[in-house]
Parts: C-alpha cells; structure tokens; sequence
C-alpha cells in the first residue's frame, strides 16, 4: 500500500514502488491521520444535526431525498439509500419513492436548477449547505 500526503488541501496518491519528489515551501503538510490543525470532522452525526437546522425549508419529509442528494453530491456521502434512511431515521423507501417522482434527483445537485427544478427544492439546498459549511468552521 502508499502513503498519501496532504498539500494545502490537495493530495498525491503515492504507489507502491514510486519515486516521488515533494517540494513545499511554507506549507503545512500531514501524513496518514496526522493533521497539524483542529477543525470540526465531517461526520454522519455533524451532517444529521444540520438537517435540525434547516427544517423550516421542509414541505414534507420527501425532502429528506434532496438532503440526500447534497449529502451525495458535496460531503461524500455514499450512495446508498437504505443507508441514509437508517441513520437520519428517515422511512423505509422514502428516498426511493421520492426518486421515482423527481428524477432530476438521479443528476448532480448542480445540473437541478438548468433542470427546472422548483424554488423551494433549491432553498432547501441552499440552506443545508450553508448549516453544514458553518458547523464545519467551528
């Protein structure tokens, strides 16, 4: 197996068998799980908390599917349904459901609005992105 290492927020996967010559002038560099700085980890529990935060932006737990969908698209979330349901303790087949009737939720977060997707939906995007950002900077 490699290493990798972190450069200013970039990586370099390093193989097995490579040479490979790094050269950082005052940058901040860590290795493996070894991080110079403290910053808040994104986390299935920081992301559900935020889901609390942005409630008000809800029509109907269908949009739970669009928390998803952002939680997919921009943190890396897997891409597994039955998942998601079980740890924001949402309804068997909710999310499934939900994705029959909208399918634009199958395109990335960021092709919704060229797709005709309501205001609301968008907002509700919005809105979660902005509560996870601000829990991430504390």
């Amino acid at each position: 197996m490699g290493n990798t290492i972190n450069v200013q927020g970039s990586y370099i996967d390093v193989h097995d068998n490579e040479n490979v010559y790094l050269s950082v002038d005052k940058a901040k560099v860590s290795m493996g799980q070894e991080s110079s700085e403290e910053s808040p980890t994104l986390t299935t529990e920081l992301l559900l908390a935020c889901v609390a935060q942005v409630r008000e932006y809800f029509w109907s737990e269908s949009s739970m599917a669009v928390i998803f969908c952002v939680c997919r698209d921009n943190y890396g979330y897997a891409n597994n349904m039955s998942q998601f349901e079980r740890e924001f303790d949402c309804q068997e087949g909710l999310l499934s459901n939900t994705f029959r009737n909208n399918p634009y939720m199958r395109l990335p977060v960021g092709k919704w609005k060229q797709n005709g997707v309501k205001e609301r939906v968008l907002k509700l995007v919005d809105a979660y992105k902005k509560a996870v950002e601000e829990r991430l900077k504390k």
